[in-house]
């Protein structure tokens, strides 16, 4: 069973981009290499000997690479919805395809991200699922990885924070996600760039399973109207937290749990 691995970086050349000669096709815009992938022989059948067909189909690599090619001004143009953001969100998003038989996508997934931008992500996902791919040897389903990375025009400084730093705010704000639904059945990744005001100007996701949406949108835009305590002057902040499918709903309710406690306490303090 093998998996297509592809590496495609698209980057935003705003300023400052990298002078790799072998990736580069045209100045100031955007640049890729192909990983190589070792064609896929039949397995065969330790017993007799019999050709076992592989479960998943197997596509070549320049028929990839010729097909995404066709995509790579859309694959750009996605990094302009993040915005203001540009002065400081950059990383790579890894993109899952999910092929038909046919070679149409059935579905993409950002699987992995250190982008930390829905809008871009959401983009790259749109972009993905239009592209039409020659059929998979054997015209079977498969699936192969694509990373894609942006570089931002480093207009302002980033630096990273770790968890115990924003915990505090996290348990506080976290309940708020309970109105959102379930983003990911195995739950999700959220990356947020904290600006100086305190507010998030970027935020992420990122999931090993098909994402809602429109939860993911909602979780988003929740996320960004948060005031965090951690910021630094002319600084941007980033940070990663874990969105497990339970905890908005968990917390929510031990949220009300307190809330019932606390009011239980203050009746029998009345009583008194």
């Amino acid at each position: 069973m093998k998996r297509a691995s592809l590496l495609f970086l698209a980057l935003a050349c705003l300023v400052g981009c990298g002078s790799d000669k072998d990736a580069r096709r045209n100045e100031g815009g955007p640049q890729f290499a192909m990983k190589q992938r070792p064609k896929s022989a039949p397995a065969r059948d330790a017993n007799d000997g019999m050709k076992v067909d592989n479960e998943l189909g197997v596509m070549e690599t320049a028929d990839v690479d010729a097909k995404l090619e066709e995509h790579l001004d859309e694959v750009r143009g996605c990094y302009q919805r993040a915005g203001k953001a540009q002065r400081y969100a950059e990383g790579k998003v890894l993109l899952r395809f999910l092929v038909q038989g046919d070679g149409r996508v059935s579905d993409v997934w950002v699987v992995e991200s250190t982008l930390g931008n829905y809008d871009v992500e959401r983009c790259l996902v749109e972009v993905g699922r239009r592209v039409v791919f020659v059929a998979p040897t054997g015209r079977k389903a498969t699936t192969f990885d694509y990373p894609v990375e942006f570089r931002s025009t480093s207009q302002m400084m980033v630096m990273d924070i770790d968890g115990p730093k924003i915990e505090h705010d996290l348990t506080s704000f976290m309940p708020q996600l309970a109105a959102c639904g379930q983003v990911a059945v195995e739950g999700a990744i959220a990356i947020m760039y904290i600006e100086p005001s305190g507010f998030p100007g970027s935020v992420g996701l990122a999931a090993g399973t098909a994402l809602d949406e429109d939860v993911g949108d909602c979780v988003v835009q929740t996320i960004r109207h948060w005031r965090m305590s951690a910021t630094l002057p002319g600084r941007v902040l980033r940070a990663n937290f874990n969105i497990p499918p339970v905890i908005a709903a968990a917390t929510a309710t031990a949220d009300a749990s307190s809330r019932r406690a606390a009011s239980s306490a203050s009746a029998r303090r009345r009583h008194r």
